[in-house]
């Protein structure tokens, strides 16, 4: 085990433990927003959901732009501001619950949050690529995801027993633990080498160019398709467990809980039984997997058989997210990693903006018949 630890250099863990606490602290605060908006200030569904929408597009454009900075004001300076702008934010949304000041400033410091969010991910991404070397990255990816994994784990159960007391409080520790994240950083990681461009003569609208971007620009399309399906985890299997099928809430919760305990248990072991296999069929054989997953949703109706099906989606997560990411890194050229980060960025939170909108679609066509609809989304999985 110390060998394994040895093996990389140690700040890709120390970037780990400042993953974990920034994850934490938005997962502890901000699932919980929607509830707010809905059970405090009245909002229907209907405009809460629009307005998520808006924000991830927003967020998606965002990471575009964070990837960019980060190749030409470094990955560090841009995470540190990043954190501290957004911890900021954080203490502004608790005392705007506090004071009562209603959906506009909740809404817009939740949007400002979602931006700066959008900034930190690609230089995050990218600074892995720094530390490890080409042949580890899949391992290298594989290990940060586990630690944003456990920190999605921890902290939504953390919410919830914080907001039944207060919605405010939920926001200060979010506050607290994105300056942990920030001090961690700060203290750890500074000095990272990033490769120098070769062209420092390049525009923030060459991002826009397809010209010498031809691969990144097919595998985020690609990766946009297969993010779709990806999407389909959260609304859609919620709203179609819970009231097409009739499994109660909690059941739900222990399905997301097996979900994030398979992601933390068997990411890095997967990940290094597939290490001698190429990145694109690993990609493949993940969406194969999530097709095959998503058709089991459709076709059964009981809770175990559930526990099955998402058990094998989870399988599909955990053999997609790493190669996606050493991909993107390989294809970037000298100097480019946090730009291919940002549109590789841009992809996945645009296919996790739209995912939800394309399955109630689905479910809503074909109820009472959903297995056309599952069957829809896993025949999705197989094109990509």
């Amino acid at each position: 085990m110390l060998a394994y630890f040895k093996k990389y250099d140690h700040r890709l863990w120390v970037l780990c433990g400042g993953w974990v606490a920034s994850s934490m602290g938005f997962s502890l605060s901000i699932p919980f927003v929607s509830l707010y908006f809905h059970s405090e200030l009245g909002m229907s569904l209907t405009s809460i959901g629009i307005f998520l929408g808006v924000t991830a597009i927003i967020r998606a454009t965002a990471q575009g732009l964070g990837g960019e900075l980060s190749d030409r004001i470094g990955r560090y300076p841009l995470m540190v501001h990043s954190q501290v702008i957004r911890s900021i934010i954080f203490f502004m949304m608790s005392y705007s619950i506090y004071e009562g000041w209603g959906f506009w400033a909740i809404g817009g410091l939740l949007v400002l949050n979602s931006i700066f969010g959008a900034l930190f991910q690609p230089a995050a991404n990218a600074t892995v690529a720094d530390l490890v070397d080409v042949d580890n990255r899949i391992e290298g990816y594989a290990i940060v995801r586990v630690a944003g994994n456990f920190g999605w784990a921890v902290g939504p159960a953390m919410g919830g027993f914080l907001a039944s007391h207060s919605f405010s409080l939920l926001f200060i520790i979010s506050g607290i633990m994105t300056l942990i994240s920030t001090g961690i950083i700060v203290l750890f990681l500074r000095g990272i080498k990033m490769e120098a461009a070769a062209n420092d003569k390049s525009r923030f609208s060459d991002i826009f160019k397809l010209k010498g971007n031809e691969l990144i620009v097919k595998h985020a399309a690609l990766i946009f398709i297969l993010y779709l399906v990806v999407a389909q985890l959260i609304t859609p299997f919620s709203l179609y467990s819970v009231d097409f099928v009739g499994i109660s809430k909690v059941q739900l919760g222990y399905l997301f809980t097996l979900n994030g305990l398979m992601v933390t248990i068997f990411q890095i072991p997967t990940t290094y039984f597939l290490k001698k296999t190429r990145l694109t069929i690993q990609l493949g054989l993940g969406a194969i997997i999530y097709a095959a997953g998503y058709t089991m949703v459709g076709a059964t109706a009981t809770f175990i058989a559930f526990v099955v099906a998402l058990a094998i989606v989870t399988m599909g997560e955990i053999f997609i997210s790493p190669p996606a990411l050493a991909i993107t890194a390989n294809l970037a050229p000298q100097g480019r990693t946090g730009r291919y980060m940002g549109i590789y960025g841009f992809a996945v939170t645009a296919g996790w903006s739209l995912g939800p909108l394309l399955g109630s679609i689905l479910l809503d066509i074909f109820k009472p018949r959903f297995i056309f609809s599952w069957s829809i989304i896993g025949c999705l999985a197989l094109a990509t």
